[in-house]
């Protein structure tokens, strides 16, 4: 009787400390919800009360101007290795030899299905563990090099479907008239086929250009890096990422009039 006595207190003194102890966390809880809404109506009033440092934001543009130069080369670069990259690909795709058209889907796949930023990681940290030859890949090859693998699998999508575009007919009247291969190639198929691909192209490139705004994360110093490190100093985050920003604006703006530009010029080309 006196041990079921003691386990029947026992219990009783449990349930009773569990009870104060959720009715201390239901009370905390309640603070901690006070608390917050305190701190969110304090930061709306601040928030409407900050002022943009314009001061900062002239002495930060230069600066951010300078990095427009390297910016764009990065891009470029990374344009021109994924472009070449990309046909290799679309040709692939075409072999009839069956392991390399898998080969390639699977590329293909990977690189249009994960993430870029997991990419630019494998390629600079992940393979240096574990095959150390990588290690003579510095941050801007790796992120050159990332950017390209990745955009090639896109851009050789779109060399296909620019291909596709033409129309069979065209290519059989060719065939008909006694045009080679070659000719039906370089005169009839890739002309129509370029000037379908610009637009998507542009697209492809105005992405790599931003893209290369993931290089502050392995110690490339871009646009973006340049505002982050100048923002640290003075905490004027915000006025140094409305300048990038805009920058990116401008420079996309700028490379549509060009991409126009240029479909014009070819389309004229065409015709003549």
């Amino acid at each position: 009787m006196r041990t079921y006595h003691r386990q029947e207190n026992g219990v009783f003194c449990i349930m009773l400390n569990l009870i104060s102890i959720n009715i201390i966390i239901i009370d905390s809880i309640k603070c901690a919800c006070y608390d917050s809404r305190m701190f969110a109506l304090n930061l709306h009033v601040n928030s409407l009360l900050y002022i943009l440092d314009y001061k900062y934001m002239r002495d930060i543009l230069p600066d951010l101007i300078k990095k427009i130069p390297y910016t764009l080369y990065l891009g470029s670069v990374a344009f021109i290795i994924a472009f070449g990259l990309a046909i290799v690909l679309s040709l692939l795709l075409k072999s009839k030899i069956k392991p390399l058209v898998h080969l390639t889907k699977i590329y293909i796949s990977f690189f249009r299905s994960t993430p870029y930023i997991m990419q630019l990681f494998i390629l600079y940290f992940g393979l240096p563990q574990a095959f150390p030859a990588f290690l003579i890949i510095n941050a801007e090859m790796a992120l050159i090099i990332s950017i390209a693998m990745n955009s090639a699998a896109f851009i050789a999508e779109i060399i296909r479907g620019s291909l596709l575009s033409v129309e069979q007919g065209q290519i059989e009247a060719g065939l008909a008239c006694g045009l080679s291969k070659y000719h039906i190639a370089t005169r009839i198929v890739i002309p129509q086929a370029a000037v379908s691909a610009i637009p998507s192209l542009g697209n492809s490139y105005i992405n790599m250009i931003k893209s290369t705004s993931v290089g502050f994360t392995i110690g490339v110093v871009e646009m973006l890096s340049q505002a982050k490190i100048g923002s640290t100093i003075t905490f004027n985050f915000l006025e140094a990422y409305l300048v990038v920003g805009l920058l990116y604006w401008i420079i996309v703006v700028a490379i549509n009039k060009l991409q126009a530009l240029l479909e014009s010029h070819v389309g004229e080309y065409l015709i003549k």
